[in-house]
C-alpha cells in the first residue's frame, strides 16, 4: 500500500491513541479523543494491550524513543495551550493538524477563540468526515484549511479563511519543521512575527542540525534519519545546539521558553512510582517563541 499524508497522520495519531490507554495517569497520553479519529485497523491496534505493547517494541527498534516522545510532546504543547489561553488568545493556528484533536478537547476553554486548522488537502478531507462521524457535527469555532507548505503561503491562504492578523494567536506547529526547506521554515516564523498582536507566540519542535548534515554521534538518530529518507521523508531542516536564541531573534521572534530531553522525561514521563517509563529520543527540542 503506498505511503499518503493522510497514513502517516494516521500513524502519528496512533501512538497517541496507544498512549492515551497507559493505566498509569502520570505517564497517559492526554489525547482520549483520537482514538475516534482512527480507521479500523488502527483503533483495533490501539485498543487491545497485547497489540499496543507489540508495535511500541517495534516502532522504538525503528525510532528509538519515538513513542515516548510522542507523550512527552502532546503533554508539553497542551500545557503551553493552556498556558496561551490564561493569557488572553483570541485565535489558535494548528499548523499540520493532522488528526489531533485539540481544537475538541480545548473546546470550553477556547471560549469563542476561533481556531485554524493547516494541513495537506488530504488529510484536511478526511479529518473533516471523521470529526463530523465523532461529535455529528462540523464545530462551528474551527475552520479547515487546506494547504502545501512547500508551495502555498499562509499570506494569502489564512486571510481568505478568516484570520484576523491583529488578534492575539497562539501556532503550534508540532512535528513539521525538519520536513521542510530552510526557506519555507523562515517564510512561516517571519508571517508568525509579522501577522500577529503583540502577546502572540508559536510552539514547535525542531531537531539538532548535526542529524541534518551527518555529524551526529548519535546513532539513534543516524537510524532515525536512514528510516524517514527511506520512505522519501527526509529530514532537512535543523538548528544547531545552542543557536535557537539568535535564530529566533533574526525572525522577528523571541524565546520564551525551551525544553530537551531530560526535563521532557522529568517532567512527564515519569510513574506515579517514581520510575521512567521510557527515553525520549535525544536530538530534539521543543520551543515557545513570542512575537516581539
Amino acid at each position: 500500500m503506498p505511503r499518503t499524508a493522510s497514513t502517516t497522520a494516521e500513524g502519528v495519531a496512533a501512538w497517541r491513541a496507544a498512549g492515551a490507554m497507559e493505566r498509569d495517569p502520570n505517564v497517559r497520553n492526554p489525547d482520549y479523543l483520537v482514538i475516534h479519529l482512527l480507521g479500523p485497523k488502527w483503533r483495533l491496534i490501539s485498543k487491545v494491550r497485547p497489540l499496543v505493547r507489540l508495535m511500541v517494541r517495534i516502532y522504538n527498534r525503528i525510532i528509538p524513543g519515538g513513542y515516548y516522545f510522542h507523550t512527552a510532546r502532546t503533554k508539553h504543547i497542551d500545557a503551553c495551550l493552556r498556558e496561551a489561553l490564561e493569557e488572553g488568545i483570541e485565535q489558535l493556528v494548528i499548523m499540520g493538524a493532522g488528526y489531533g484533536t485539540r481544537a475538541y478537547r480545548f473546546e470550553r476553554l477556547l471560549a469563542g477563540a476561533r481556531v485554524f486548522e493547516l494541513d495537506l488537502p488530504g488529510v484536511i478531507g478526511e479529518k473533516r468526515r471523521r470529526v463530523v462521524a465523532m461529535l455529528g457535527r462540523e464545530p462551528a469555532h474551527v475552520e479547515y484549511v487546506p494547504i502545501d507548505f512547500t508551495a502555498d503561503s499562509l499570506e494569502s491562504l489564512l486571510p481568505a479563511h478568516g484570520y484576523n492578523p491583529s488578534l492575539r494567536t497562539f501556532f503550534i506547529w508540532e512535528g513539521v519543521c525538519m520536513y521542510l526547506m530552510p526557506g519555507v521554515v523562515d517564510d512561516i516564523l517571519r508571517f508568525v512575527a509579522s501577522n500577529s498582536a503583540s502577546g502572540s507566540s508559536i510552539v514547535f519542535d525542531y531537531l539538532l542540525q548535526d542529524v541534518i548534515d551527518g555529524t551526529t554521534s548519535d546513532k539513534d538518530a543516524i537510524k532515525a534519519a536512514r528510516y524517514v529518507a527511506k520512505l522519501g521523508e527526509p529530514y532537512v531542516f535543523g538548528i544547531g545546539a545552542g543557536e535557537i536564541g539568535s535564530f529566533l531573534e533574526k525572525r522577528g521572534l523571541t524565546l520564551l521558553s525551551e525544553i530537551g530531553p531530560q526535563e521532557l522525561e522529568d517532567r512527564y514521563l515519569r510513574k506515579s512510582d517514581g520510575r521512567l517509563l521510557g527515553h525520549v529520543y535525544q536530538y530534539t527540542r521543543i520551543v515557545r517563541a513570542g512575537v516581539l
